[in-house]
């Protein structure tokens, strides 16, 4: 609700205005009147109005000279302007003022609505703008603490749509390109270190690339400019041997790709694969994306080489296989990534390390058959052609195909999916693997569940039974899991965090 004060010294048309136009239907709050200017600003003194509608030939203070003792001491009172016909130098006086806004007489209620709402609206843009820079003075002179905060929940994906998170943006430059860059140590960062850390980047890059900082656990993450990526590699390895005379424990630092800061979230996660990944590999320094593209392409390391190189014979390259579709499905890989992957994949195994030709074009399912049997062939582990050879084939790829069904058993898989004789079946199977088919089930889901936590060990068990072919209570799960394993999946975890 705006407040209004009429200032006419015409009774008349004063009194109509006051009691014959329905104030509050427009959403003004009429606070009184006033027959000329010196009483006019006796009552904008004491009633402090939005708007003040006056007319310009009052005695004793006319119209200007009220808009003129106003604007000293209240310049953020609207004024509109009430003139007649040949007073136009009164109201090009006005203009001069500052007014933008008049109606001629005689007016009606209709064209006096219309006017005030064009001030209103101006008013409600002025109040906006206002508390705009009063919100921005605020979180500002709480920095750098503000920031930080907001930082980390960007990162965690809790800042959307808030009045911190718009104002970051826009400060950063919301087309900027920007990046995430992250130390880790083991024992994690004290605020001393964390200081330490963000100083030594902003001397050696720019305080103006290094836009904001904050601690998430046991990482300093540090939000950088991508225009410093030129830089970055040696300003890291910098402040990795300056950190380490204050602290020798090793000290891990990755970077994301560049992006919008939008983004910032995905940027996070993408850091939190590369430490997975450096973890796999054993890899301590400065983890970027495009390390691992010369080494053959980050993802590529989900597959573990040398036990597919050990492997005693074809299904042992199946497990492996579908074990690392299985990684690739985690980090949810589209079709497309996953077929170049494989083709780095058959690059080292198959091909001599040959640059990659991208495999596929087909299903995920035809992806995994065509690198199982070419790298089965390499390696001299293929059934083979004939017609036994290729029944061994169809038993075990049928058998990862349908590895996630919970009612997968020997009934199931010999009548519904081989149509074969349930007991020819059983007697193949033991010949085949040297063991009954419940007991290699068993092991290889297990087996399947135990790789997967190394990779992933904070995996949800109830996502990870479903992977592996229970259902997602996970009650069976962790009694088959401890069955086949000796401990409980919990207790599993506890032993890769040790």
């Amino acid at each position: 609700m705006y407040k209004l004060l009429i200032v006419d010294d015409e009774e008349i048309e004063r009194e109509g205005m006051e009691k014959f136009i329905r104030w509050d239907k427009y959403g003004i709050e009429l606070v009184g009147s006033a027959w000329n200017g010196v009483e006019g600003f006796e009552k904008i003194r004491e009633e402090r109005p939005d708007i003040v509608l006056t007319d310009i030939k009052m005695p004793v203070m006319n119209g200007i000279e009220l808009i003129r003792k106003t604007r000293k001491g209240f310049p953020e009172i609207e004024f509109v302007v009430l003139s007649g016909y040949g007073e136009y130098e009164f109201t090009s006086q006005a203009m001069e003022e500052g007014v933008r806004h008049y109606l001629l007489k005689p007016c009606d209620e209709q064209k006096i609505a219309a006017v005030l709402n064009k001030v209103k609206a101006e008013l409600e843009e002025r109040r906006k703008q206002k508390d705009e820079n009063q919100y921005q003075k605020n979180v500002w002179k709480l920095l750098p603490r503000a920031k930080e905060q907001i930082f980390r929940n960007m990162l965690l994906g809790r800042e959307q749509f808030t009045k911190d998170y718009q104002l970051l943006l826009d400060k950063i430059g919301k087309s900027r390109e920007v990046a995430v860059l992250a130390f880790r140590i083991q024992k994690g960062f004290d605020n001393l270190e964390q200081f330490v850390i963000g100083n030594i980047l902003s001397d050696l890059l720019g305080k103006e690339k290094v836009l904001l900082s904050t601690a998430i656990e046991n990482e300093v993450l540090l939000l950088v400019g991508a225009d410093a990526r030129a830089n970055l590699e040696a300003a890291v390895a910098r402040t990795r041997k300056e950190f380490t005379e204050l602290e020798p424990s090793p000290i891990q630092a990755a970077v994301s790709r560049a992006g919008i800061p939008e983004h910032i979230g995905r940027m996070y996660a993408q850091v939190q694969g590369l430490f997975r990944i450096g973890d796999i590999e054993r890899q301590i320094g400065f983890l970027h994306e495009g390390l691992f593209r010369d080494i053959q392409n980050s993802a590529m390391l989900l597959v573990d080489y040398q036990r597919i190189r050990n492997a005693n014979g074809y299904e042992d390259i199946l497990f492996e296989i579908y074990l690392a579709f299985a990684k690739m499905e985690l980090r949810r890989y589209p079709l497309q990534e996953e077929e170049e992957i494989m083709g780095w994949v058959l690059s080292i195994l198959v091909n001599g390390n040959k640059v990659p030709e991208r495999v596929g074009k087909g299903s995920r399912w035809d992806l995994f058959e065509q690198v199982t049997d070419q790298i089965a062939t390499k390696q001299g582990m293929s059934p083979g052609p004939g017609k036994e050879g290729q029944r061994i084939r169809k038993i075990m790829l049928s058998i990862y195909r349908n590895i996630r069904n919970p009612y997968l058993n020997i009934h199931y898989l010999s009548g519904k999916v081989l149509f074969m004789n349930e007991d020819y079946f059983g007697r193949l199977f033991i010949k085949i693997q040297k063991e009954k088919f419940s007991a290699f089930l068993a092991k290889r889901r297990i087996t399947l569940a135990q790789r997967l936590l190394q990779y992933e060990p904070e995996l949800k068990f109830s996502e990870l039974a479903g992977i592996v072919g229970y259902s997602s209570d996970g009650q069976y799960f962790s009694k088959e899991f401890r069955r086949v394993a000796g401990m409980s999946p919990t207790e599993y975890r506890d032993t890769l965090k040790k």
